[in-house]
This record gives structure tokens, C-alpha cells and sequence, in this order.
């Protein structure tokens, strides 16, 4: 198990991959599920699976994610589990599908946008928070209430994972 030290650096340098730098070729369900474990495993310092093969096809059966197409998985499946993966620590498979369907209502939004968007408001919210345990200074001017919603969403996430820290790093 690491400490609470290297767990607190692997927060503080965790860099949520942006839509240009996932792979822009398909990939196999083991490749995808290694490549996204990879990204995430700094928000997982807790012994547990962040994806398995029965998740992704749960995730799929359940029309969170689009099929593979002849068992090849690409960047927009990728993007999807990241977000996925990462609301699933505090949010329900049915929560979840709302908030992707409220994203998809926006206008002028892709979805390319939207998964950069959600990537930079963690990145910047988990390092404050990390840092300097609250979210206090943060004071962002909401352009909508889906930006609103979104900040939110991402607030209760680094929330669970400080507070996640906090406690383990109380058992050492």
C-alpha cells in the first residue's frame, strides 16, 4: 500500500488525458480496459477494479456506452468510460445516464469539448482540494447552468476522493 505522501503526489500530478491524447486507432476490450486503469489508477489508491470486461459490457447492455463495432473499441468509448469510471464513485449507472444526456442537449457542445471540459474542471478541482483541502477560492463564473451543474459534479467527486485520502491516510 503507499503512503499517504506518494498517494498525495500521484493526486497533485494527476493529469486527466485529453480528448488528443487518447489513441486515435481501435482498440481491443483488454487494451481498453489496461489504458484506462493506467489513467485513473492515480484516483484509485483503495485496492479496487476501476473497469472490468463485465462493467463495459454492463455499461454497453445498458446503453450507457455504444456497442464496439467488431469488438473494437475507439476514442469516443474511451472518453465515455473515463467519465464514466470517475462518476461512478458517487454517482448511480442512472445518474449517470442523465448527466451524459443532459451534456448531450447542450448547444454547441460536442462531446470532444464536453470530455475536455469535465477533464480540466477535475484536474483543476482535485489539486485544489489536495493542496488545500477545501474548495474554497475556487469561485468560477458559471457561463450556464449546465457549467453550473457540471462544476458541481465535479466538486462532489474530488469531495469523495479527499475525503477518501483524509480517512486513509488517518490509518497511518
Amino acid at each position: 500500500m503507499k503512503t499517504k505522501e506518494q498517494i498525495k503526489t500521484d493526486l497533485l500530478n494527476f493529469s486527466c488525458p485529453r480528448w488528443k491524447d487518447l489513441p486515435n486507432f481501435d482498440i481491443y476490450m483488454d487494451q481498453l480496459i489496461a489504458c484506462i486503469t493506467s489513467y485513473l489508477q492515480p484516483l484509485y489508491f483503495q485496492e479496487e477494479k476501476i473497469l472490468t470486461n463485465s462493467m463495459v459490457n454492463n455499461y454497453v447492455k445498458n446503453s450507457i456506452l455504444d456497442p464496439p463495432v467488431k469488438k473494437h473499441y475507439n476514442a469516443k468509448h474511451l472518453a465515455y468510460l473515463i467519465v464514466v469510471c470517475i462518476l461512478k464513485r458517487v454517482f448511480t449507472l442512472n445518474e449517470i445516464s442523465s448527466l451524459i444526456e443532459v451534456q448531450s442537449k447542450m448547444r454547441y457542445s460536442s462531446y470532444m469539448e464536453a470530455y475536455d471540459k469535465f477533464s480540466s474542471y477535475l484536474e483543476i478541482y482535485l489539486h485544489e482540494i489536495i493542496e488545500k483541502g477545501n474548495l474554497n477560492e475556487l469561485n468560477p463564473k458559471y457561463r450556464s447552468k449546465e457549467e453550473e451543474l457540471l462544476c458541481n459534479v465535479v466538486s462532489s467527486i474530488v469531495m469523495k476522493i479527499y475525503t477518501e485520502y483524509y480517512l486513509i491516510s488517518q490509518d497511518h
